[in-house]
């Protein structure tokens, strides 16, 4: 072999060798010191406003001897921990907000905050009702003209910004109702106090789910004096959790019980995290039905509470949008992983009459005759009317747990004015009363999750 082939041969060998030498020594000083950016992070939560300087330089010391390079700074309120004097959003606080960036700075542990008290949430003793988090909510009155219409229209809660008044005719059967029609109801297994599943009063309910297993089933009898056709089911529950499979049925001109409908009914989490309306009603449809005796067989429980059961049960011959509720997301999945499915819905039965519906251009705006304090004046066509006066309440969701001093409804995630008026409030006040060049340590502002609901 040439000499000269073998003398750069010798040469590359030597170069990797050193250089794998240097390699492995720089992994293990890098494993043995780590670099700042490799740091991990660390969630500091501080309890039920128990806090000190001394604490708070104590616990940043520690955190630089077992290497943490952040600490995120939670405020939280436990109600199995005693309150503490420094309260949260006081002077006193904002200065041991300002002492925590600033020995996180001289020991070498960056800062981050978050985004208010309580869990990373956006809410605080600042977001007025106006500012806060809303829904759509309205409420109807029902009038029969032709004739001059005057009075105050109710608001539908305390707090309430108008939208809109409208006004249509009457939808054909629209103020139908089971509760009307003194039906007899009975249960299998008997339970005393049946009859109030339409009673017509949402206040009662039985708890006939109690105790129900899997594999159990629940029979609700409807018996009338007359047939009934009907187009819409509505199932109200009651204050507890209630889930189960559901089929209403209906006895045909053989005697036979029919299937007519088949769902699930969930309101196993009665939380308004996961929707602002509890208790809003299951409600399905299906193509006009008629019989003098109907069953709704419940099979397949879940999500029982001690008394779970039905407040109140609706056959209508009206015609409803199928899970309503749902789909304005007053009631969202119960759990924090919902399926692919879970907002898709099936196409629903249509009307089979035109005027089981509301004609669209039949809808009248009639907000321009809407006074200052809510009276309206409205010269009211021939025939039966609905005034629907509709407008935006808070979901009544707070951040938390926070301590009573930094509680407030949760903010309108969807202004963007609103959402800069919140962190001005919280993380921007910060911003005011610390110069840029002593909060060098100050580095992130935490939304780590969003549990508010819809």
């Amino acid at each position: 072999m040439n000499r000269w082939l073998i003398a750069l041969l010798a040469a590359l060998l030597t170069t990797l060798a050193q250089t794998q030498a240097g390699a492995e020594d720089t992994l293990a000083s890098g494993f043995n010191q780590p670099p700042a950016q490799t740091s991990p992070w660390c969630y500091y939560y501080w309890i039920s406003d128990n806090l000190s300087k001394g604490g708070i330089t104590k616990d940043l010391e520690a955190m630089k001897r077992v290497g943490i390079g952040q600490a995120l700074i939670g405020n939280i309120f436990l109600d199995n921990q005693s309150a503490g004097r420094v309260k949260v959003l006081s002077e006193e606080w904002w200065g041991l907000v300002e002492h925590v960036i600033r020995e996180g700075g001289r020991v070498g542990v960056n800062i981050g905050m978050f985004n208010c008290p309580g869990w990373s949430q956006s809410g605080g003793p600042w977001i007025k009702p106006e500012h806060a988090m809303r829904r759509v909510i309205a409420s109807e009155v029902r009038v029969t003209g032709p004739k001059k219409f005057s009075a105050k229209l109710a608001a539908p809660a305390a707090q309430f910004q108008d939208i809109s008044v409208l006004a249509f005719p009457a939808p054909q059967h629209d103020e139908d109702n089971l509760a009307a029609k003194s039906p007899r109801i009975t249960l299998t297994p008997p339970l005393e106090g049946a009859e109030k599943l339409a009673d017509g009063d949402l206040s009662t309910e039985v708890p006939f789910a109690a105790g129900a297993g899997k594999d159990d089933h629940r029979i609700v009898g409807i018996e009338l004096a007359a047939p009934l056709t009907v187009r819409t089911l509505q199932l109200t529950p009651g204050n507890d959790a209630f889930g189960a499979t559901c089929e209403l049925q209906a006895k045909d001109a053989a005697g036979i019980f029919q299937p007519v409908r088949q769902f699930k009914c969930d309101r196993s989490n009665m939380k308004t995290e996961v929707g602002f309306m509890p208790r809003g009603p299951v409600t399905v449809s299906f193509p006009a039905t008629t019989s003098s005796h109907f069953r709704l067989v419940f099979s397949n429980f879940f999500g029982r509470g001690k008394k779970s059961g039905i407040a109140e049960i609706n056959l209508t011959g009206a015609a409803r949008v199928e899970f309503a509720v749902e789909k304005q997301l007053g009631k969202m999945h119960p759990s924090p992983l919902p399926l692919a499915d879970t907002y898709v819905w099936p196409t629903p039965a249509e009307p089979d009459s035109a005027k089981l519906a509301v004609p669209v251009a039949e809808v009248i705006n009639i907000s321009a005759q809407l006074a200052a304090d809510g009276t309206l004046a409205w010269d009211v066509p021939a025939g039966e009317w609905i005034i629907q006066c509709t407008g935006m309440t808070p979901t009544g969701m707070k951040n938390s747990p926070a301590s009573p001093e930094g509680q407030g409804l949760e903010v309108d995630k969807m202004n963007r004015e609103l959402a800069q008026h919140h962190f001005d409030a919280f993380i921007g006040e910060l911003l005011k009363r610390m110069p840029a060049e002593n909060r060098k340590a100050f580095k992130e502002v935490i939304a780590d999750s969003y549990e508010m609901g819809s």
